[in-house]
């Protein structure tokens, strides 16, 4: 049937060309014998873009958040998995160990004034001590003196030491802050890596358009990377056409202007653009062929998807 529909729209395109060309016979003219020869083509129609839609990972609807026909926006959850109570657990431990991570780097910055505050006391008990080591020595000079100055001194330089370190690091040990950030930085990776689990049980539109093609339901086991969901973008259509051979296809290029007829709607003739012409080939019934895309400048409400098109190239 759609054969004989298709030689049906080419006889009426036939027709209006005859009729165009007998309502100017009255006027001589004359007609080049070079001038080529009409070129029409079937065609479907097609939305502009349309992707499927397929969850990261394997597992058990849980439920699902929309309707065939629905019009969605990019981000939208369209279905979720039943999520194992691991996950949950995981995504609960990490936010935990995040926080706790981040209170003890600030406690670090907290604390940095009273850390400076004791290492300089801590210097100035040290250099008492000593000086007291070295009034017992001058007093009685024993080894035991001596041994209170070597220790009394070694103290001053220890005490010196984490002043020093804590200056330069603004009242926070250099080491302790180094260990406290790597912490949270290993917490924020942990955490990173739940919510991903946990955010592969959702399946999110990857554009905005309309539910098509919604045979999903809750209870279903569903692979990873499998396409649930169809998701098609109907404002604007293009015409598709696969059957232009290597011979016809040399006659057509980008910006072409084209006369469209659907043969449902044999009555209306709509205008098109060639907006691509595929680059690799196919065989076909023993030919090599294109496949062609045109742009349909005006759509009809009366425009269904998959309607069959033929499709004249104008010279």
């Amino acid at each position: 049937m759609k054969k004989y529909a298709f030689r049906f729209v080419l006889l009426t395109l036939a027709v209006l060309v005859l009729t165009a060309c007998g309502a100017q016979a009255e006027e001589p003219t004359t007609v080049s014998a070079s001038q080529p020869p009409m070129l029409i083509a079937e065609g479907s129609l097609q939305p502009v873009n349309m992707l499927g839609q397929a969850f990261s990972m394997p597992g058990q609807v849980a439920e699902v958040l929309v309707a065939d026909g629905e019009v969605v926006t990019q981000g939208q959850v369209l279905a979720r998995l039943n999520g194992s109570p691991e996950t949950q657990t995981a995504l609960a431990r990490a936010q935990q160990e995040v926080l706790a991570a981040q209170q003890a780097l600030d406690g670090l910055a907290t604390a940095a004034e009273l850390n400076l505050a004791q290492a300089n006391l801590a210097v100035l008990d040290a250099q008492e001590a000593l000086d007291a080591a070295v009034e017992a020595y001058d007093a009685e000079n024993s080894e035991r003196n001596q041994a209170a100055i070597d220790l009394a001194q070694a103290q001053v330089n220890h005490a010196q030491d984490v002043q020093a370190q804590l200056e330069s690091g603004a009242g926070v040990d250099p080491d302790q802050l180094a260990a406290a950030e790597a912490r949270l930085a290993s917490a924020n990776a942990a955490l990173t890596s739940a919510q991903a689990a946990s955010e592969a049980l959702e399946l999110k539109a990857s554009m905005a358009g309309t539910v098509v093609d919604l045979t999903l339901q809750a209870g279903e086991w569903v692979a990873a990377a499998q396409p649930v969901i169809t998701l098609a973008d109907l404002s604007a259509w293009v015409v598709k056409t696969d059957n232009l051979t290597e011979i016809e296809v040399v006659g057509v290029e980008i910006g072409q202007q084209v006369k469209v007829v659907f043969d449902a709607l044999p009555e209306l003739t709509l205008n098109g653009e060639v907006t691509h012409i595929n680059t690799r080939y196919e065989e076909k019934r023993g030919d090599v062929t294109y496949t062609v895309t045109v742009a349909i400048s005006q759509p009809d409400p009366a425009m269904r998807w998959g309607m069959t098109a033929a499709v004249q190239f104008v010279p």
